[in-house]
């Protein structure tokens, strides 16, 4: 074989294995080649992922494999064999020393959206956590995770954990999706479905007299938000309503008590944030 066409190219397809012109990867092997010497022997892959020799002595070996197919390799160079299908491909440099590439099948990882829970209803606009377990069983390694909102790219997270933020969400139904890559490109996905609802109405309702004191009850808040109670003897005067008191929801439904007046007064809730 000319030593000159095996140093500029390794491009060559066969059905049970291919060999193609690549730089080196994340997912990837690396044998150590010397006199007399290949390190580590068998070097042990994933299918999809690519082998790289490296000279180590200075002696410019050239490999060659020769079953089921026949391809080469130069320990001089940055270009690897890509391995897509498993098997036992043996190979030898021209030492010669003899050594083989055992490749098994690529298991895909796994990933499971921990957060929010799957038919989860927010209130817009809405803002939470988008977390996921993602984890790959086999030596190729998990590569990242990438959240979806919808078809639209959120986010894309290398190293767990595997969380982003969303925030702002208007009022509609959201597919979230997850979807988890090893380093030897095999991928796994996981979906759930929300709803995010506009805020309802500010209710006052249920008025009574409870020791003394004028009693009612209100609905539709939203916990965490500042409410402020004003009331008016006229409601068509703009400029009339005064301020009675100013609280923090602690949840969506709260009870508020105000002293009794000479005369007719009117109520109303505003929500300041």
């Amino acid at each position: 074989m000319n030593q000159g066409i095996c140093r500029r190219t390794i491009c060559l397809f066969f059905g049970l294995l291919a060999v193609f012109c690549t730089l080196r990867a994340k997912a990837d092997a690396t044998v150590r080649v010397s006199d007399g010497r290949l390190s580590p022997d068998p070097v042990n892959i994933v299918a999809g992922e690519t082998v790289f020799w490296m000279d180590v002595d200075g002696g410019g070996y050239l490999i060659y494999g020769y079953s089921p197919a026949t391809w080469s390799a130069d320990s001089d160079s940055n270009i690897g064999v890509l391995f897509t299908q498993p098997g036992h491909y043996p190979y030898y440099d021209d030492n010669p020393d003899f050594g083989t590439v055992i490749v098994t099948a690529n298991v895909a990882p796994s990933v499971t959206i921990t957060n929010p829970a799957n038919l989860a209803v927010f209130t817009a606009p809405a803002s939470f956590a988008f977390e996921a377990d993602a984890s790959d069983s086999d030596s190729d390694g998990l590569s990242d995770v990438m959240f979806y909102v919808g078809v639209n790219l959120l986010d894309d997270v290398f190293s767990a954990p595997f969380a982003t933020s969303v925030t702002g969400l208007t009022a509609g139904s959201y597919t979230l999706t997850a979807i988890a890559s090893d380093n030897a490109g095999a991928h796994a996905t996981n979906s759930i479905t929300i709803t995010v609802q506009n805020p309802a109405g500010i209710t006052l309702a249920n008025a009574t007299i409870v020791g003394g004191k004028f009693q009612f009850s209100v609905t539709g808040l939203t916990a965490g938000k500042t409410n402020l109670l004003q009331s008016t003897a006229n409601v068509s005067s703009a400029g009339s309503w005064v301020s009675v008191s100013t609280n923090v929801a602690a949840g969506a439904s709260a009870t508020f008590t105000n002293a009794i007046g000479v005369g007719n007064r009117f109520y109303r809730l505003i929500q300041l944030n």
